[in-house]
């Protein structure tokens, strides 16, 4: 890895992993957000880039937490950045990004392709002035008939694959309730570029969504491959394996995922209905999946009559694999995740927002919590001064007002 390029913002002797890297950021929305929040989170200091008076565009997506002038959109990606006002698109603003650049070990955007080219910000400009850079553009799509096509979480997800095997066998296609195109594309970016500074050379990461999001499907391609048939839509139930679904209970919903037959011997059991185990229609799990409906229509009483806890209980007492399906307010207040340590004890304004951090753990280093989102602009005096001259501080500074 390159050596230092500037004073992290992580707290001294914090030995995080990333700590001493300098990324700047010319993204917004959240794939590239994502990413730099992750660096973040392992120490890197990021230098958020923003439109003046403007900033990213989920700085206007509510809700907004307080009267903080933050919302909680942009405060889920961009804790513990640093950000300035920049117009790149101006001969000002561009000559400040490429002197930031000079003091970078990485630069990561995810504007439309050619954008910062145009700029004269691209890869091979830059290079000129820091030429172990490692720049990463997070785009759509990679060189094809795609290529100039606008790029959306949602766009990825339908052309991907994703969409057409998320939802009820008998209703539409359905949009996975979390962006995985944009997190997919985050988070490979996130391995290209600690890859390439471990490297120890610059060099230029390019980060499909769709292509990303394909590479996703794993055993749905598999099986693709094999039946020539599209991977059937079929809710929670797995095509392969039985009983693996969600089941409504007193109170709820519970997922089931029995993979294999000892373990359906032990459910059974579990459950006070061994009867099953030796029903020929269910004996083995190709038999459970072809008698899909029969099996259903046993279980679904069962479990009717008992509460999530109940069920919770039980199998973690039988070491059965199967969970309630907790809402995104129940989730933050499970009692593992708390104990766990990876959320941030953050508060804005009175809100609680423990948002999680990067959950990977190292036996010698530690990742950072506790940072606020920034305020649009806060850094850019202290950030600039440092690599700027007065006057080019002051054409910079007129440029973002005007």
């Amino acid at each position: 890895m390159a050596p230092p390029t500037s004073t992290p913002t992580a707290a001294p002797n914090a030995n995080t992993p990333l700590e001493g890297v300098r990324v700047i950021d010319c993204t917004q929305m959240l794939s590239g957000p994502f990413a730099t929040q992750l660096l973040a989170d392992m120490g890197a200091e990021v230098i958020k880039i923003e439109r003046p008076t403007r900033g990213d565009i989920t700085r206007s997506v509510g809700p907004e937490i307080g009267d903080s002038g933050i919302t909680a959109y942009f405060a889920s990606l961009n804790r513990g950045k640093q950000s300035i006002e920049l117009n790149m698109a101006s001969e000002e603003g561009a000559a400040a990004l490429e002197s930031l650049a000079e003091s970078a070990d990485v630069l990561i955007e995810n504007y439309r392709p050619g954008t910062m080219d145009k700029w004269g910000l691209g890869y091979e400009d830059l290079r000129e002035v820091n030429e172990n850079l490692v720049y990463c553009s997070i785009s759509g799509f990679l060189e094809g008939p795609y290529r100039e096509m606008p790029a959306f979480d949602m766009v990825v997800q339908a052309l991907g694959g994703s969409m057409s095997i998320t939802g009820q066998a008998d209703g539409p296609p359905a949009r996975p309730g979390i962006p995985i195109g944009d997190i997919c594309a985050g988070m490979y970016a996130v391995i290209g570029i600690t890859t390439a500074l471990y490297n120890d050379e610059g060099q230029y990461i390019d980060v499909p969504m769709f292509e990303g999001l394909v590479s996703w499907l794993t055993e749905r391609a598999g099986r693709t491959f094999v039946t020539e048939e599209p991977y059937p839509r079929q809710g929670t139930v797995h095509p392969s394996l039985a009983p693996y679904r969600t089941f409504e209970t007193a109170d709820g919903w519970f997922a089931v995922a029995i993979g294999s037959d000892d373990t359906w011997t032990g459910f059974c059991e579990a459950i006070d209905r061994p009867d099953l185990a030796d029903d020929d229609r269910f004996t083995v799990n190709n038999d459970r999946v072809a008698n899909r409906d029969a099996l259903t229509t046993e279980l679904e009483p069962i479990f009717a009559n008992r509460t999530n806890d109940e069920w919770f209980d039980l199998f973690r007492d039988q070491g059965l694999p199967g969970a309630p399906v907790q809402n995104t307010v129940d989730v933050f207040e499970d009692e593992h995740l708390k104990e766990s340590g990876t959320l941030d004890d953050l508060t804005i304004d009175g809100v609680d927002l423990p948002f999680p951090i990067c959950p990977i753990e190292f036996s010698g280093s530690t990742t950072r919590s506790g940072h606020e989102p920034p305020q649009l602009g806060e850094h850019t005096e202290s950030v600039l001064s440092s690599v700027l001259s007065a006057d080019a501080l002051a054409a910079v500074r007129s440029g973002s007002e005007n």
